[in-house]
C-alpha cells in the first residue's frame, strides 16, 4: 500500500455528515418507523397503478411509433408513386428511349 492515508481522511471528512442522534429515544423511534415504513402494503389502487402507469406509457409510445411509422409510409409511397408515374426519357446516339411501365 501507499503512504497516502486517503481512506482514513475520507472516513475523518465523512464522520462530519454522520446522523448520530444524542437522544437515546431517537435511536429506539428511528429503527420502528424505518421497518414500518418497509413493511406497510400500499392500497389496491396504489398496488394497480404502480402496474399500469408503465404500462400505459409503453403502450402510448408504441401506438405514437406505429402513427409516426405509417405517416412516414405514405408520404415515401406517395413519393415513389409520382416518380414512378413521370416518364423518364434517355437519349441515346440521338435516339430518345422512353423508360416507363
Amino acid at each position: 500500500m501507499s503512504d497516502d492515508k486517503l481512506l482514513e481522511r475520507i472516513r475523518n471528512d465523512a464522520r462530519q455528515l454522520r446522523y448520530e442522534p444524542k437522544d437515546d429515544a431517537i435511536w429506539t423511534r428511528l429503527p420502528a418507523r424505518i421497518s414500518e415504513r418497509v413493511q406497510a402494503r400500499g392500497s389496491v389502487a396504489q398496488l394497480l397503478a404502480s402496474w399500469f402507469r408503465p404500462i400505459a406509457v409503453s403502450l402510448t409510445a408504441l401506438a405514437l411509433a406505429a402513427a409516426l411509422g405509417l405517416t412516414w409510409m405514405e408520404r415515401s409511397q406517395n413519393v415513389l408513386d409520382t416518380i414512378a408515374a413521370s416518364p423518364i426519357d434517355v437519349s441515346v446516339g440521338g435516339d430518345t428511349f422512353s423508360v416507363a411501365d
